[in-house]
């Protein structure tokens, strides 16, 4: 059964069905900048789903000819002086939006069928996993415009492809095919554009199918890895090992194989 948000939004479409929630980026006629709205909307959209049950993977796709151009900078040019604050309360929050989405125990795909620039690279590298389109283009904006990264770049770039190949990235305001994307890790599978949005429904809904509360400890331990010494990192994989065991799915996985039969998920 299919449902939506309990907030209506206007930059966003969300469903969620059968366990997977679809997130559409839907102002396609400007190519789905951020601004506030966005911001906000995304904020929100994210606080809902992660207090869901019964969202068990996240499918994060957009309408029209681009994924997103980054930034709204028609509405930036606009604030004159007010720039900075506004440059603050809009990343107030799609901050938290990121920082829960990568928190969250449901796995995230990112489905980018075209461009994509500025800060919305920071999303899609933020998502656990990324099919990207063989035509579609990846820029790094921010310096050519004499703009710092935002939106987590720094951090989800370079969890991805490493600091120094990160740092060139950002300081050359480089764009990178998706050939090149796929080869250092910025993305997860290059497929031709008329399968993207096939491709990636059909990895999140196996995620969505597959056992959640496992996929969510993944999440959580490969995230501080950086952070950790190897000692702590042991401890708290055992940690997380033991106190996934206990749950219905892990006990239903050990219980399949051991039968040679396909195990039946039920997210919890």
């Amino acid at each position: 059964m299919s449902r939506g948000l309990a907030m209506a939004t206007k930059s966003t479409e969300c469903t969620v069905d059968n366990g997977l929630a679809h997130i559409v980026l839907d102002r396609a006629e400007r190519g789905n900048p951020i601004d506030g709205e966005f911001c906000r909307e995304f904020s929100l959209a994210i606080a809902e789903l992660s207090e869901c049950a019964d969202v068990r993977a996240v499918l994060l796709s957009a309408r029209g000819r681009l994924f997103s151009v980054g930034g709204d900078l028609t509405s930036l040019v606009s604030q004159g002086d007010a720039l900075p604050a506004t440059i603050k309360a809009w990343t107030a929050d799609l901050h938290i939006a990121i920082a829960r989405m990568v928190r969250m125990r449901a796995p995230v795909v990112a489905a980018v069928h075209g461009n994509v620039a500025g800060g919305s690279v920071s999303l899609m590298a933020a998502a656990d996993l990324v099919v990207m389109a063989e035509t579609a283009k990846i820029s790094a904006a921010f310096s050519r415009i004499g703009f710092s990264p935002d939106s987590g770049s720094t951090t989800t770039v370079t969890r991805r492809i490493g600091v120094a190949r990160a740092r060139r990235f950002f300081l050359l305001g480089e764009t990178l095919d998706a050939k090149s994307a796929l080869a250092l890790g910025l993305v997860d599978f290059v497929v031709p554009a008329d399968a993207v949005q096939s491709e990636a429904t059909r990895i999140a809904g196996e995620l969505a199918a597959g056992p959640t509360e496992a996929f969510g400890a993944i999440k959580r331990l490969f995230s501080q890895t950086n952070d950790r010494s190897f000692e702590s990192q042991l401890e708290d994989e055992a940690e997380t090992l033991a106190a996934i065991s206990r749950t219905t799915d892990a006990r239903e996985g050990v219980r399949a194989f051991v039968e040679k039969r396909k195990p039946v998920f039920a997210g919890k």
